[in-house]
């Protein structure tokens, strides 16, 4: 792992590498953004230059026993701590870990790192065990925290942090990545208005262009106006059999759409740029106030099926609710 593989994030880049050049990190960061902005990434040349055998101004070689066992997630000395597959949160116990683990002496390398993932998803007993950890760090330790909603961590975690915010990149910087990684040019159109500046999403979405759950959600959310309650309802049986995650962002991928040219005018650019009319006409319809309360009505599905809610019915009311607010008197 290599600063060279991040594209568009020099500010963060210029700050870490120095700080690893200089050989005196500081004791805590917090990276910030959102998802796919390439936080791991960072977190992952960040460390293997902290730990590198022969370092060039702060970029890791890439080539000594610290670096590929970085890259291989071998090295004793990195300890990541994530959320399991079947938990919401970050275990408290797996904080008090991290703390335990941090006043060992280094196995190979001179420092130690951790890396938390999702910080954010640390409930405030965890963020409490960082704190003594954060307070007074071990000499020879880093730790770093990466989070999608810095908000959402306790002041006192924040304030303890050098803090470092990743911003969405230009679509040109996109269409680079894109085309860096072999994805074919005709892709691009579709992918990078979606992609909203996150190269993760951008080759999520490129892997699979043309997703069958968002054909479906968008083909229905296009023709609204003049779906029965019958089509409706097996668009939700068949939606429910798909991945329930990829139809409902791309619902509000739709009305965020709508949003922005019912607000901006019919010239603003949209995300499915594959169906601008039906997006602009949709925009006519029903202006920014309803298109608010659609979007609402996505958002309280997504709550909904959260907490576990039955897929399929939730699917279908939320679509014959978008349909009545569709049929409602136009928006004067």
């Amino acid at each position: 792992m290599t600063f060279g593989a991040l594209v568009g994030h020099d500010r963060a880049v210029r700050l870490l590498r120095g700080a690893a050049a200089s050989g005196r990190p500081a004791h805590a960061y917090l990276v910030s953004g959102a998802s796919g902005l390439g936080k791991r990434t960072l977190a992952g040349a960040f460390t293997a230059s902290l730990l590198c055998d022969a370092p060039v101004d702060g970029e890791p070689c890439g080539r000594c026993a610290q670096c590929t066992r970085v890259a291989s997630g071998t090295h004793p000395d990195v300890l990541v701590v994530r959320r399991e597959a079947e938990r919401r949160d970050i275990r408290t116990e797996q904080a008090r870990e991290l703390t335990r683990w941090f006043v060992l002496r280094p196995l190979m390398a001179a420092r130690k790192v951790a890396i938390v993932e999702d910080a954010e998803c640390l409930n405030e007993h965890g963020q409490n065990a960082l704190l003594k950890t954060l307070e007074e760090p071990p000499g020879a330790s880093v730790l770093v925290l990466l989070a999608s909603e810095e908000s959402l961590l306790l002041p006192t975690v924040r304030s303890r942090c050098q803090r470092i915010r990743l911003e969405p990149l230009s679509p040109d910087s996109i269409e680079r990545i894109l085309a860096d990684r072999g994805v074919a040019a005709d892709v691009h159109a579709t992918v990078v208005p979606r992609a909203e500046g996150s190269p993760g999403r951008a080759l999520a979405l490129a892997a699979e262009p043309n997703d069958e759950a968002r054909r479906r959600m968008l083909a229905q959310l296009a023709a609204l106006d003049r779906a029965s309650a019958a089509d409706l309802s097996a668009t939700a049986q068949a939606l429910g059999r798909d991945d329930v995650g990829v139809a409902l962002e791309t619902a509000v991928s739709w009305y965020r759409d709508v949003l922005d040219v019912a607000a901006g005018g019919p010239e603003a650019p949209v995300r499915n740029v594959e169906l601008a009319a039906p997006v602009r006409a949709a925009a006519r319809r029903a202006g920014v106030e309803r298109t608010l309360r659609a979007l609402e009505t996505v958002c309280d599905t997504i709550r909904a099926i959260d907490r576990n809610a039955n897929r399929t019915l939730a699917l279908e009311t939320m679509l014959l609710a978008l349909r009545r607010v569709e049929h409602e008197s136009p928006a004067s």
